[in-house]
């Protein structure tokens, strides 16, 4: 093999090691941000009016969650509309909570959708099908609203804490 084929080779390779890499690396995020913030930037979606927060109380009688896990949280529910949005904003005490923080979010999500009453509110019943969970660093995120919104709150939270 000629050197300018084993150059190109070598140079082919190096390009596409270089671009595994760029892909394979993690955005960085911020891990000061107060939960205020993100909730404004998510609640510009949402009717805030009507969201209350939820107090420790609520969170490990009802929700089921052991508040212990987060260094932060945040939950908001519907408490005075005729739906069921509702988001929690969670940010784990470090890097290794993460996971156990985006457990008990998965976890609730899955309790809510195992105690829907089937006659309660059944226009409702899509945006709890279609909550979701989104990690950002430190921070985790459940929302449960309609799709409309979805995606733009996500995307919101997302471009809060990114570094």
């Amino acid at each position: 093999m000629s050197i300018l084929k084993k150059l190109l080779a070598f140079l082919l390779l190096a390009a596409a090691l270089i671009s595994l890499a760029a892909c394979s690396q993690k955005a960085a995020y911020k891990d000061n941000v107060p939960l205020e913030d993100l909730a404004a930037a998510v609640e510009k979606h949402l009717d805030g009016g009507s969201l209350a927060a939820m107090k420790e109380s609520y969170l490990s009688g009802p929700m089921k969650l052991d508040t212990i896990l987060f260094a932060d949280y945040l939950v908001k529910i519907n408490a005075y509309g005729a739906n069921i949005d509702e988001y929690g904003i969670f940010k784990a005490r470090d890097e290794k909570g993460v996971a156990d923080v985006k457990k008990a979010a998965e976890d609730y999500l899955q309790l809510r959708k195992d105690t829907w009453m089937e006659e309660y509110m059944p226009e409702e019943k899509p945006k709890l099908m279609e909550a979701e969970v989104k990690v950002c660093g430190l921070y985790v995120i459940y929302v449960i609203v309609s799709d409309e919104v979805r995606s733009p709150i996500l995307s919101d939270f997302e471009n809060a804490l990114k570094a």
